[in-house]
């Protein structure tokens, strides 16, 4: 007969096995049951024989006894099968001892009837149970603390309810008191016709392994917490390039987050470009991939985020090892240094601007070709530099960088919106308010309404006083169709004034302005106004010594040409040669061209009065009609000889007005003397005066040779002209207008010339106030009074110390008429000795002496006790002219500097404020 026990121990054996296997779902469960499965295997096999070779026993029928053979030979196969089975149990009994887990095996009503030395090992002892309920003496805890119930076993689940349990997890208390972890799984031991005949458990000691995986997770916990904590953003891949893991940071820089990102190509989360040439870069990840070594910090690099804003990044990459040294993925590291890299750019490029700017010198023009070439590419992609002038035009000059679309930009620019200094719009606006515009995204924005810079950065709007209309809106409109994606205007500020403005655009993508680069934009225009200021200023300073220059050759000119024509003909009448008709010509030539000599004099005195404030007028109520006609008058014969017609148009309401019937008969003259100048033969010069509101307006309109657009604002500058070359047709000093709005503004009107441009005539407009009553003319008397008044130097005395013994006494003699008493000295130590005898009212220095000079008389003076004279006032009187000399001078000690050629009535009035009079 077989052996029953054999065929059931094989039966659990095979399902108990099924059951493990398929109960272990992951690599580690396999792991731990993988040698248990295999002792269950080597059972199997070793018990199958045996049991197989009893099952093919067929009992034969008993028709006959059998013989002696028959029975010999069964004796010798029981034999031979109990052979085999002591040796498959000496075989299954070697297997379960020496199986690393631990294996139970107990009858149908809970004995335990097998248990190997793996068990004994877990337990540290010797289970033992004859029944189910005799489980109840082994300890074991359920997750919340509750101890285990002897049903709660799985070895008597298992019998109760025939359910195969796998791979449960128990905490639970050795029999030496340790306590430890269990990974179990128990099936039911079935017979062949399926009676329950016991169940297998088997199980290992996983204790060790649950102390590692807690470290682990502690480890893992920690981990987290430093790669949140930390500054860097930080990307794991695997070994295909394939994100894993990213950081918060990490999530924060790409705009990504893991959810997102994990499983994708690292390229399509993190791309990064090269910030100068714009080329896609391969990431630090391709590299370590393709090298496996470390790759260190990149430079210039420009991450482009999600939303297509771009980071300047650092970034470092490392090789993620197995055991066995295999790549197995990449760890990433980058952090964002936009803000260091812009610092280091920002002091870089401020220190290349002032260098280039210092290198401009003072040349107007390579300075404007700096500012804008600074500006592009450092700043911007185009730049447009608007000047505006002293006259209140605008000068522009534009910079192309990169690409010719770019210039393309600024070209449409210009056309579309020239520079014209009224408009209310763009530059203009920045212009007149002195304020920076930003226009962050021009793409996004729309009808005036701007985007976020980003976090924690303001949101930058026009304001109203830039945009009252929609003309703004038209020029975004227009830098959006130009593909224009940022821009902002900055002023050029320099000495409290706005020089002019820089427009700096960009066109591509990534780059977007914000406030740290209106910032640095600001910083170079302060640099570039300074140098601008001092380059227009220089230049203003030429083109003055230019005209100062053209002046003097004009004058020289002026005065010798009736000089010549005077001198001629008196040796020529002296000699008595001519005949009578020659000699009445020969008078009127002298009388005519010394007539114009003494203008030319009274126009340059004039002119003097007028630069020193000492222009009088004598102020009373008057009509203009016959001033007019007077003028007219005098300027009959000059328009006569040219066929010129004066028609005349005088409105009688058109006064009375308050001023000097002399001067305003002056400034009629000089605008019809200026008309008839510049019309030639048979033209017209018409005068017209009427009244407007309450002013009186007087037109001078020809049709003669008119102004160019870029002499008119300077048509009533002094000394300048229109041509002041040798060939000029025209003769004059320059001054007849400028002297004729001096007179117009001294009585309260304004002058204006127009001219529609050359060859097309031109019209002066003068505008007078009509008088309200006598409190005016008393008003224009009192400040004539203020001009004449000069204050008085009776009563003072004044030392006089200069080396040249002319200059001593013409100094003298002008102080002493103005009543002072004057003792003079040649040498610094005459001068000392003086004040200790005299002690002055007031010191009169020159500064250039042989021997001790001015600066030596002055530190010895100031060195002295006031009872000695160190506190007596005094001035430096020298040709020492600068404004260095001066301010030399006044840090020596002296209280005033007065530069020679000496100017009476200015140095008398120093000495009287030096000594404390009022006049």
């Amino acid at each position: 007969m077989p052996d029953r026990a054999d065929t059931s121990l094989i039966s659990a054996l095979s399902r108990a096995r099924s059951v493990i296997l398929d109960a272990a779902v992951s690599a580690e469960q396999r792991r731990l049951i993988g040698p248990a499965v295999a002792e269950i295997d080597r059972v199997i096999a070793s018990v199958r024989p045996a049991a197989s070779a009893t099952f093919q026993l067929t009992p034969v029928e008993e028709t006959a006894p059998p013989d002696e053979l028959e029975v010999e030979a069964l004796r010798r196969e029981v034999e031979r099968l109990r052979v085999l089975a002591r040796q498959d149990r000496g075989l299954l009994d070697v297997i379960l001892n020496h199986s690393p887990h631990g294996m139970l095996v107990s009858d149908a009503d809970g004995k335990i009837i097998l248990q190997n030395r793996a068990s004994e090992r877990v337990w540290a002892g010797s289970a033992t149970a004859d029944t189910v309920e005799q489980w109840g003496q082994y300890r074991a805890f359920h997750p919340d603390g509750r101890p285990y119930a002897s049903s709660d076993w799985a070895m008597n689940r298992c019998l109760s309810s025939r359910a195969v349990i796998t791979a449960e997890e128990v905490h639970f208390q050795r029999f030496d008191g340790t306590h430890g972890m269990l990974l179990g799984s128990c099936a039911p031991i079935v017979s062949g016709d399926g009676e329950l005949v016991g169940a297998l458990s088997i199980f290992a000691d996983i204790t060790e392994f649950k102390q590692l995986e807690a470290k682990l997770r502690v480890s893992e916990a920690w981990l987290a917490t430093t790669l949140k904590s930390i500054g860097d953003a930080v990307i794991a891949t695997n070994s295909a390039g394939r994100i894993e893991f990213m950081n918060p940071m990490a999530e924060a820089l790409t705009g990504w987050s893991i959810s997102e990102a994990r499983g994708l190509p690292l390229g399509d989360v993190y791309r990064t470009l090269d910030e100068r040439t714009r080329e896609e870069l391969d990431s630090p990840v391709t590299k370590v991939l393709r090298s496996g070594t470390l790759v260190g910090l990149a430079e210039s690099t420009q991450l482009v985020r999600k939303n297509g804003t771009e980071l300047a990044v650092d970034e470092r990459g490392a090789p993620i090892r197995n055991d066995e040294g295999e790549l197995i993925g990449v760890v990433l590291v980058f952090r964002d240094v936009t803000e260091k890299r812009r610092e280091d750019q920002r002091r870089q490029f401020i220190s290349e601007a002032s260098r280039k700017l210092a290198l401009s010198g003072l040349d107007f023009e390579a300075t404007l070709g700096n500012v804008a070439c600074l500006a592009a590419p450092h700043v911007a992609d185009g730049a447009i530099v608007d000047i505006l002038e002293s006259d209140g035009s605008v000068v522009r000059l534009s910079a192309i960088h990169l690409e010719s679309a770019q210039g393309d930009v600024i070209d449409a620019l210009r056309r579309r919106y020239p520079s014209e200094p009224d408009v209310p719009y763009a530059v203009h606006g920045v212009l007149r308010t002195g304020e920076s515009i930003l226009w962050p995204d021009i793409q996004d924005s729309d009808s005036g309404t701007w985007t976020e810079l980003g976090p924690g950065e303001r949101r930058v709007e026009l304001s109203a006083a830039v945009r009252p209309d929609d003309r703004d809106l038209n020029y975004l409109a227009l830098l959006r169709e130009l593909g224009v994606r940022s821009a902002m205007i900055v002023p050029l500020r320099a000495r409290g004034r706005t020089r002019g403005a820089i427009t700096l655009v960009s066109a591509q993508p990534g780059r977007r302005y914000n406030l740290d680069d209106l910032t640095l934009a600001e910083e170079l225009s302060s640099f570039a106004a300074l140098a601008l200021d001092n380059a227009q200023l220089y230049r203003e300073a030429q083109q003055v010594n230019r005209a100062k220059d053209e002046f003097l050759a004009t004058l020289s000119h002026e005065l010798r040409t009736p000089l010549t024509a005077i001198l001629g003909w008196t040796r020529m009448l002296r000699q008595g040669s001519l005949k009578p008709e020659t000699q009445a010509r020969a008078l009127e030539a002298i009388e005519r061209n010394g007539a114009l000599q003494a203008q030319l004099v009274e126009d340059l005195l004039d002119a003097s009065r007028i630069i020193t404030g000492k222009l009088r007028l004598e102020v009373t109520a008057l009509d203009l009609p016959p001033v007019v006609h007077a003028a007219i008058d005098a300027v009959r014969h000059g328009a006569d000889a040219k066929g010129i017609e004066i028609s005349v148009s005088l409105d009688p309401s058109a006064g009375p007005i308050s001023g000097d019937p002399t001067r305003l008969q002056q400034v009629v003259w000089n605008l019809l003397s200026n008309a008839i100048k510049f019309t030639p033969k048979g033209g017209r010069v018409s005068v017209q005066l009427v009244r407007i509101g309450g002013a009186a307006r007087l037109e001078v309109r020809d049709n003669g040779q008119g102004i160019a657009q870029e002499f008119l604002p300077y048509v009533f500058d002094r000394f300048r002209q229109a041509d002041s070359t040798s060939t000029r047709p025209h003769s004059g000093l320059g001054l007849g207008l400028a002297i004729a709005r001096h007179l117009v503004e001294l009585h309260g009107g304004v002058v204006r010339a127009e001219s529609a441009g050359e060859g097309r005539g031109a019209i002066f407009t003068v505008e007078m106030p009509i008088a309200v009553g006598a409190s005016a003319l008393r008003k224009l008397d009192n400040a004539a009074a203020l001009l004449d008044s000069e204050p008085t130097l009776q009563g003072l005395h004044i030392l006089v110390v200069d080396d040249e013994p002319d200059a001593r006494e013409l100094v003298g003699a002008v102080l002493e008429r103005k009543g002072a008493t004057v003792t003079t000295a040649a040498t610094v130590t005459d001068a000392l000795a003086t004040i200790e005898r005299i002690k002055p009212d007031v010191i009169l220095s020159d500064l250039g002496m042989p021997g001790e000079d001015g600066y030596s008389l002055i530190r010895r003076l100031r060195a002295r006790s006031p009872e000695r004279g160190g506190r007596i006032p005094a001035a430096a009187l020298t040709a020492y002219a600068s404004a260095q000399d001066r301010t030399r001078a006044l840090l020596a000690g002296f209280q005033s500097h007065v530069p020679k050629p000496i100017e009476a009535s200015e140095l008398a009035a120093v000495i009287a404020n030096l000594a404390g009079r009022t006049g």
